[in-house]
């Protein structure tokens, strides 16, 4: 299965390599009569069977060389989904191989919710491609299985819904079994993974790993996938990585040519995990740096800095415009689009107002009035439902004092680090992230310096969050990012100059200048970088 409302089945490319690896953990290099008559395996959201059906072709031609004649067993592969006329089509797959080999026997094929079902028989091979289904936009179909106790064991705010069928993968496997998956690899930093990468991480090892960092279906965009097998064993330490990352040379050229190349290497098992349990997929010359990073870093950038995002108005059209409307002046604040942040600076004049309205503000009735052509759709949001705004207050109207005075201010998401200083009114919606000092001491510039500097990107481009190629400046992220803040003013002196230069007037000079520094300070060579 694939995405709500429509389905993606796995082409067979990548049905092979999700059955090859599989059958690699089983097997282990020991084709006997043994392995294959006790091989169980099981697709627990099989769709019309583009893995099963290559996986018990596989067993067919396996058992001729084996036994010396094709051979099937009924128990060689099993299926479950919700989908009743794509269990059809599989059994009429299935069907078909059976006939090819000419052979004969059963179809164990099961309609119905595999996530809901106790399901009491183990298995040595869990196969998969489950849907791919955000809980935002998916309450109901969430809420049934978050009743249930194996929903309850594994539930976590925000999650994926495949999420489950991994979980529930394992739970059924027989110990030393094996799990092989094609999925999205948003979970391996996702906050609300956490649940499931330690369930990954205390039962088992992982033994192969492809992260494709793109989508590898046809005509499906906004995806990045990824293949992983793991093994329900503590035995096994070393996985078999490959990486798609981006062509930093080409890159640096041209923001827009984001040219792939893949990455080969091995690691130990704990070798994947950081400090905070997220799966960072990087070779070990990039770990070196990492490395280097946090242990000169004497701060994180929650110790120096507030870090919010910005206004969520629940209903745009209300509160946004492109037009200075007088009659509601003392209302009106400037506002900004994340497009209009740059390298240190930000766009000289926006083109757009918002009526920010929150809960301190004292509304009078001729802008009640203009509001009222839209209080059906302000009073569906639910913050008005639950009584916890006024109707015509924005969504999430945040602190105003965020939106001034000095604070340094991000695009949510944007292939490069771009971070730019602003101390005037700068109102922006939840694509913009804002920075503002903890106390007093804390040298802004030298900050916006780091946090512009090649030494921050490497450090984010592997630790920090994306999607694809796009890096992700959320929150926990940016909290969590490490940074050397120096005692010696001198030193944050000498950067705030330069970057008040680049604000004023940016140059590739002075920006060698700023590299260098970090370079230097961490420690890190120009051949690293």
């Amino acid at each position: 299965m694939g995405i709500i409302n429509f389905k993606v089945y796995t082409p067979y490319k990548y049905s092979f390599e999700i059955i090859r690896e599989g059958f690699k953990g089983y097997f282990q290099g020991e084709y006997t009569e043994e392995k294959l008559n006790n091989i169980k395996i099981i697709d627990l959201s099989s769709g019309t069977g583009n893995l099963l059906c290559v996986a018990l072709e596989k067993l067919i031609r396996l058992s001729k060389k084996i036994f010396g004649e094709y051979r099937y067993n009924e128990n060689w592969v099993t299926a479950y989904d919700l989908d009743f006329v794509a269990l059809e089509e599989y059994k009429r797959n299935i069907k078909k191989i059976l006939n090819k080999y000419g052979v004969q026997g059963e179809i164990k094929a099961f309609y119905g919710d595999s996530l809901l079902t106790d399901i009491n028989e183990k298995y040595n091979i869990v196969l998969g491609n489950p849907p791919y289904i955000g809980e935002k936009n998916n309450k109901d179909i969430f809420e049934s299985i978050k009743k249930s106790e194996f929903g309850k064991k594994y539930y976590q705010s925000k999650m994926d819904y495949f999420y489950f069928f991994i979980e529930k993968g394992i739970d059924i496997l027989e110990e030393n079994g094996v799990l092989s998956y094609i999925i999205t690899n948003y979970w391996l930093k996702a906050d609300s993974a956490t649940v499931l990468r330690k369930k990954l991480r205390d039962e088992g090892r992982y033994l192969y790993i492809n992260n494709f960092n793109t989508s590898v279906f046809k005509d499906v965009n906004g995806q990045h996938n990824m293949i992983f097998t793991w093994k329900k064993s503590l035995d096994d330490k070393v996985c078999s990585i490959k990486n798609y990352v981006l062509d930093e040379e080409v890159f640096k050229k041209d923001e827009n040519n984001l040219k792939q190349v893949v990455e080969k290497f091995f690691l130990n098992n704990e070798e994947l995990y950081d400090e905070n349990g997220n799966i960072v997929l990087t070779n070990l010359e990039n770990k070196k740096i990492t490395k280097k990073i946090l242990e000169k870093s004497n701060f994180r950038l929650k110790d120096l800095l507030n870090i919010n995002q910005g206004i969520i108005s629940g209903y745009d059209k209300a509160f946004i415009s492109k037009d200075l409307l007088e009659e509601y002046r003392e209302y009106l604040k400037p506002f900004y689009k994340s497009k209009d942040i740059f390298k240190y600076s930000i766009k000289d004049r926006n083109e757009f107002w918002v009526l920010y309205l929150d809960k301190n503000t004292l509304i009078n009735n001729k802008l009640l009035n203009y509001l009222e052509q839209y209080r059906e759709k302000l009073e569906k949001r639910r913050e008005v439902k639950s009584s916890k705004i006024k109707w015509w207050e924005l969504q999430w109207s945040r602190d105003r004092n965020i939106f001034s005075g000095e604070k340094i201010i991000v695009r949510q998401r944007c292939k490069r680090n771009i971070f730019a200083y602003s101390d005037e009114d700068f109102f922006g919606s939840a694509d913009i992230y804002y920075l503002s000092k903890k106390n007093m001491d804390v040298n802004l510039f030298y900050l916006l310096g780091y946090l512009n500097s090649e030494i921050f990107y490497k450090w984010y481009r592997i630790n920090g969050k994306s999607k694809g190629y796009n890096l992700e400046f959320y929150s926990t992220p940016l909290k969590e990012t490490p940074v050397y803040y120096p005692e010696d003013e001198r030193e944050t002196k000498y950067i705030e100059s330069l970057v008040k230069e680049q604000i004023v007037n940016y140059s590739e000079e002075n920006q060698k200048k700023i590299e260098d520094y970090f370079l230097k300070t961490y420690s890190i060579s120009e051949l690293e970088r």
